[in-house]
């Protein structure tokens, strides 16, 4: 299980590994980098991909995580019981 973090620097989208020191994937459309994400966390047995903000703005700051979605493992609503 792994979870990822997507943010924008100065080279373009990236989704990197928490924790990690590089780029596990590059991308040059937001949407581009949120399915390499979502693929990335879905492959590792499943996690959370959290979206930083890439400009300050009026309601964000800069690197603040401003979305976070769970991929890859089953919803426990569903299960029977």
């Amino acid at each position: 299980m792994s979870n990822y973090h997507i943010s924008k620097d100065q080279k373009g989208w990236k989704a990197m590994k928490a924790g990690g020191e590089k780029a596990s994937a590059r991308a040059t459309t937001k949407a581009e980098i949120q399915e390499r994400a979502k693929a990335l966390a879905e492959n590792s047995g499943g996690g959370e991909v959290r979206e930083h903000a890439s400009r300050d703005g009026s309601v964000h700051k800069r690197g603040q995580i401003i979305d976070s979605d769970t991929h890859g493992k089953p919803d426990p609503r569903s299960s029977k019981g």
